[in-house]
């Protein structure tokens, strides 16, 4: 059939005629009757649809057979003890998260420690296969269990250890786990926030209480991206960026992490997946406060944008790069994380906007909204980092939460003082991008320095 309407075309394509460009001979061009010309879309459309289909699947089998060499390195010779094959995996903290990736890991093959404070929480976890937060889940028995006990979280030495403190905790408990670790087991963290005493980002509290005394740090990565814990504890759709200096060591624990219902991604920019990780609360607290407010969808939109944008400057500011900032390390976790219903720092946020004062809402919560201290620690990092003139304006939304916070304003206070803002040019003109050029300038150099 196609045979017949190829000599079809030909046969209605009486004449062809040469034309030239800037005198330069062009091909000769054929000129169709419109029936032919119809016969024709038709065969190139079906063409390059078949020719489509075809190069989608050989990229499909390509990225597959990469994954799998990726995923299977273990088997090679320079291959590393933290490969994507079923191991050990010890996750430092019972938190709603450390559990949902204990739960995650656990259905992918991995035999998993969790590490917590209290016995009674490792009995219920090792008796009764449950845990209070998680009640309606039962955990597997054969691959999860809990311990109290730093030897035993440890031994036999794990392939993967998960960091699920929360960031204010960490350095201590850090320094009490440290004798402990095993200096050559690639430890991730999950932690997101800033801490409030040093203004440090997790990797800087990681690499300072671990090489104290001269002590070598092992191998670090980070995880960051939209990802409610409840959601990842019943396997549903959830993607993430596993960051780490050393991209060979991101991508394979980015391997030993994945599964058919967790899709992760590699990345070396580590700043750009923590400070994603941290702002994205604070801007959260800002869209739950303007939701208590009931301002409505347009003004928490705005709100939200108008973040990302105070996220994307103190980004390259820190020396992070601008595509971490708007993937899903960076604009994607904040989206969920103002706009999910079960987002902690957006509910926190909304219940101040309705008058509640920030120390009772803390006291009835039994998990932490990392945004509240973060907030309060931007303001020192801001002030330390970006010596530019009215740095509070340039941040009104990180000022206005953490003054909020702190009592200095009214929530309705706070959000009329962006209101009423100076006008100025949006972020995606010319007079805007050339700043943040200079800023991304200004970041490379601390990369260097740092």
């Amino acid at each position: 059939m196609t045979w017949v309407l190829a000599c079809l075309v030909l046969l209605l394509s009486p004449r062809v005629e040469a034309r030239t460009t800037r005198g330069i001979a062009s091909r000769p061009k054929t000129v169709l009757g419109s029936t032919a010309m119809h016969i024709l879309t038709h065969l190139r459309a079906q063409g390059h649809s078949h020719y489509y289909q075809h190069q989608q699947q050989q990229q499909l089998a390509k990225s597959q057979r990469n994954m799998f060499l990726s995923c299977n390195a273990a088997t090679t010779k320079d291959a590393d003890r933290y490969g994507p094959n079923p191991g050990r995996v010890t996750i430092m903290g019972a938190g709603s998260f450390g559990t949902s990736l204990a739960i995650s890991a656990a259905s992918k093959g991995h035999n998993v420690t969790l590490l917590v404070r209290r016995q009674e929480l490792a009995d219920s976890i090792n008796n009764r296969r449950s845990h209070p937060r998680f009640k309606d889940i039962v955990l597997n028995g054969e691959k999860i269990h809990a311990t109290t006990d730093y030897e035993t979280a440890f031994t036999p030495q794990p392939d993967l250890i998960i960091h699920a403190i929360p960031v204010q905790a960490s350095r201590v408990f850090l320094k009490s786990v440290r004798p402990y670790l095993p200096k050559s087991t690639p430890i991730v963290s999950c932690s997101k926030g800033i801490e409030v005493a040093s203004q440090s980002l997790m990797h800087e509290v990681i690499n300072e209480t671990l090489s104290e005394g001269g002590e070598t740090v092992p191998p670090l990565a980070f995880i960051s991206g939209p990802s409610f814990a409840d959601e990842v504890s019943r396997g549903k759709a959830t993607a993430l960026v596993v960051a780490s200096e050393d991209s060979r060591m991101a991508r394979r624990v980015a391997a030993m992490l994945a599964s058919e219902r967790l899709r992760t991604y590699a990345t070396t920019d580590v700043v750009g997946v923590e400070v994603g990780g941290a702002l994205k609360n604070v801007i959260a607290l800002a869209a739950g406060i303007a939701e208590g407010l009931q301002l409505g969808m347009n003004a928490r939109s705005a709100i939200v944008t108008r973040g990302c944008y105070e996220m994307r400057r103190l980004g390259l500011l820190l020396g992070a790069k601008q595509g971490t900032l708007t993937g899903l390390a960076g604009f994607g976790d904040t989206f969920g994380t103002c706009f999910g219903p079960m987002s902690r720092n957006r509910i926190t946020g909304e219940r101040i906007g309705r008058g509640e004062k920030i120390e009772d809402i803390q006291a009835s919560m039994s998990q932490v909204a990392e945004g509240v201290p973060t907030a309060r620690a931007l303001i020192k990092l801001i002030r330390n980092t970006d010596k530019s003139y009215r740095v509070d304006l340039k941040y009104p939304i990180i000022f206005g939460v953490a003054d909020i916070l702190d009592g200095v304003r009214t929530p309705r206070e706070g959000f009329q003082d962006v209101m009423r803002d100076p006008l100025r040019m949006e972020m995606y003109e010319l007079r805007d991008r050339t700043e943040l050029a200079d800023l991304e300038r200004r970041g490379a150099r601390l990369r260097q320095r740092g």
